[in-house]
Parts: structure tokens; sequence; C-alpha cells
């Protein structure tokens, strides 16, 4: 159903680094639940903004189903079964040609310990490459509904 996800933030000149990674650390899966130790690390690149400000951009992927499930059976838990089911019906526009589902967080709202979708670039991106055969944005929009729990 998924082939990986990827998690993306980052921390801007005038955030605390450490505060953007226990926010990240919401969506991954502790390592004790893990069946390969270190099997997931946060790859984290500094970059300068526009102005030259320094800005820490943080990665994780994961590949493993049950890290997959992981997420997906946390970001259900979290948002509950009226927030599966706005974003359920928000599929056509969160999934692209690439069988990509996009999902974003409040990276604040994460850092105190809540998942809560949001549209602002200032988040947590999460990006669910998606299962499908045929590899099209209508088969995709189905698996993403049958692993979210929703029906068509």
């Amino acid at each position: 159903m998924i082939h990986y996800i990827h998690l993306r933030t980052s921390a801007q000149a005038t955030e605390d680094p450490e505060k953007v990674r226990s926010a990240l650390k919401l969506l991954l899966p502790y390592t004790g639940q893990l069946a390969k130790k270190d099997s997931i690390t946060v790859h984290e690149n500094i970059t300068t903004g526009y102005y030259g400000n320094p800005i820490i951009v943080m990665e994780a992927e994961l590949k493993q189903n049950k890290d997959c499930q992981y997420l997906v059976n946390r970001i259900k838990e979290y948002l509950g079964p009226a927030g599966i089911s706005r974003l359920a019906a928000e599929l056509l526009q969160r999934v692209d040609d690439d069988c990509n589902l996009y999902i974003r967080f409040n990276k604040q709202e994460a850092f105190l310990g809540k998942l809560m979708t949001t549209t602002k670039s200032d988040s947590i991106l999460v990006r669910i490459k998606i299962k499908a055969y045929p590899a099209r944005v209508g088969k995709a929009i189905q698996v993403a509904r049958s692993f979210l729990g929703e029906r068509d």
C-alpha cells in the first residue's frame, strides 16, 4: 500500500533546532518499536536563506512496512474520525500524478504533542509514496482511502 514515507521540515534561524527535532520525532517510530535498531535516521543539512540566515533542513524516510503503518496509525489516532474524513475529502488535491500523498502538519502544535494539518509553509511536510497499480491518480486515491479507513 505504501512504498515509503518522506518527512521534511526546517529550523529557521529564529527557532530552536532542538524544539524542531522534537516536533519531527512526534511522527517517527521510537527505536524500541522497530525491528532494526537505528533503521530511521534524521538527516540534517545547513543552508542559508535569502538574507544569509542559517536554515537547518531536517529529513527522514520510513521504508519498512511496519514503520509506515506506525505513522499512518499515528496520523489516524491524532486526527480522529473527523480529521480523517476531512483529509479523505481533500485527496484529489493532495495526491499528485506520481501517486504521492502530501500532508502538512503544524510544527508548533507537533512540538506540543498534537498533530494538526495546516496549509502554511512553516510545517512538517509528509509525503507518502503510494503503491498503486496501475500508477494513476484515481487508483492512488482509492488506496489512500483504504489505508485511511475511509470508503468511496
